[in-house]
């Protein structure tokens, strides 16, 4: 294996890679890249100007001013539900970590030119992938996306007093090499396993305009990111050499985001305005593709369709300020917004994808403590939820062969429509909550 750990649950070449009723979001897209991000529900394109805005808006950085790291460890836990049962987060625990800094030029450039990283770290493994079956219930939305190390540095140019433009990267090496098999208890012959994820870059830009002190504008855009991942396996039975090949284009998948966003400071108060649009359209799902070579014969997948649209989002985020001392501050954080399901209106067929309209919620606070250390210190803290309303899809039998594809169908060709089995019929249903908690300590260096 290559230098990254790599987790797979249950290798099974022709079937899926991986069989778990778990789901997860994704961290920065959907709860925020720090606490104050969480609190707010992400409404931070216009004024996010720390390490958090490597990930919200990379110009912004130009807009901060010094040195400062954040660390603030992240916990999730799941009230979703798909059919009844609970769909738990199976990596609920991460750290977010933030950092910013001016690059120490002269002359013209002189304060113009910052740096900054936004980061989320899983404490056990770079990437833990986990696919389910292909006819078992999915939250596509949640599934795999918080489960891998987030790195995201960028560099921000501010070229007036009141503009600035900035760029970075969402970055992931990649992994290739043989899997770990073990011997089998039966004796058995076992497979031979190689698995090829290639190192993924996808790009983040944005800009800045500060029309006056106290209006800001801000618009970023988030390329699309995925992790292909290719399984090939290859065993030898009897003397017979037996090959399959599973692939997964879309894993870890983020749509590409266009956001812009206006946020205003009125006295105490300030408050911000984002909108947002995801290419969810082009998301092919959590589903394999499957070549397998037998002796006289070639078997392979049915054609993947997409299933998925575009949404758009509005979100709105604020704060209220309060003295604390002479220069201290505390800070009140509040944040909603609301998206709808990803899901296209049209019918299933075997496959039991599931989402609803999401809306988003957040409280907090941030403190800061300028006179009581030679350091100012930072403490904050965000509470999130993302809600997913309650939703039903129909499903539909068929009714003669041959079977359209957005039907289901029984074991007798002859009358589809008795015996079916598949685990969405008649009816899918879903909803639920995923809830975020984050604490964070940062010092301005």
């Amino acid at each position: 294996m290559s230098v990254m750990r790599w987790k797979v649950t249950a290798l099974s070449a022709l079937s899926a890679i991986a069989h778990a009723n778990a789901a997860t979001a994704g961290a920065f897209e959907v709860v925020g890249a720090d606490p104050v991000g969480v609190a707010e529900a992400s409404a931070r394109v216009a004024r996010a100007s720390d390490g958090a805005a490597a990930f919200y808006n990379p110009a912004g950085l130009a807009m901060g001013r010094g040195v400062g790291i954040l660390v603030a460890p992240l916990l999730m836990g799941s009230t979703l539900q798909i059919q009844g049962k609970t769909s738990s987060i199976s990596d609920p625990f991460g750290f977010c970590i933030t950092a910013h800094g001016t690059v120490p030029l002269k002359s013209f450039l002189e304060d113009r030119i910052r740096v900054g990283i936004a980061m989320f770290v899983p404490p056990e493994a770079a990437i833990h992938l986990l696919v389910a079956q292909p006819t078992a219930p999915q939250l596509p939305y949640f599934d795999n996306r918080t489960q891998r190390l987030m790195v995201e540095p960028a560099f921000a140019v501010r070229i007036t007093d009141a503009f600035s433009v900035g760029a970075g990267v969402n970055v992931l090496g990649g992994v290739k090499g043989p899997a770990d098999v073990r011997p089998g208890a039966s004796g058995a012959p076992e497979p031979r396993l190689s698995i090829d994820a290639t190192t993924q870059i996808a790009a983040q830009v944005g800009v800045r305009f500060d029309l006056t002190e106290r209006v800001h504008l801000g618009a970023a855009y988030r390329q699309e990111f995925k992790v292909p991942v290719f399984v090939a396996t290859q065993a030898q039975v009897g003397g017979i050499e037996l090959s399959a090949d599973v692939d997964l284009e879309h894993a870890m998948f983020d749509p590409h985001t266009i956001v812009v966003g206006a946020a205003f400071e009125l006295g105490r108060f300030d408050v911000e305005i984002d909108a947002s649009y995801s290419m969810w359209s082009l998301y092919q799902g959590p589903v394999l593709g499957v070549r397998a070579e037998l002796p006289g014969a070639l078997l392979t997948s049915e054609e993947r369709r997409s299933l998925f649209r575009d949404v758009a989002t509005l979100r709105v985020g604020g704060g209220y300020g309060i003295d604390v001392g002479r220069r201290s501050e505390l800070v009140f954080h509040a944040g909603t917004g609301v998206e709808p399901s990803i899901l296209r209106s049209t019918r299933q067929g075997t496959t039991n994808f599931a989402d609803g309209t999401k809306v988003f919620g957040g409280l907090g606070a941030s403190l800061s403590l300028r006179d009581v250390l030679p350091k100012t210190l930072r403490f904050s803290l965000g509470l999130g939820l993302t809600a997913m309303l309650d939703k039903t899809i129909e499903k539909v039998a068929c009714s003669r062969a041959p079977c359209p594809p957005d039907t289901v169908s029984g074991p007798d060709a002859k009358n589809p429509s008795v015996g079916i089995d598949n685990a969405g019929y008649p009816t899918l249903k879903s909803g639920g909550a995923l809830l975020t908690g984050t604490l964070g300590v940062g010092v301005d260096l």
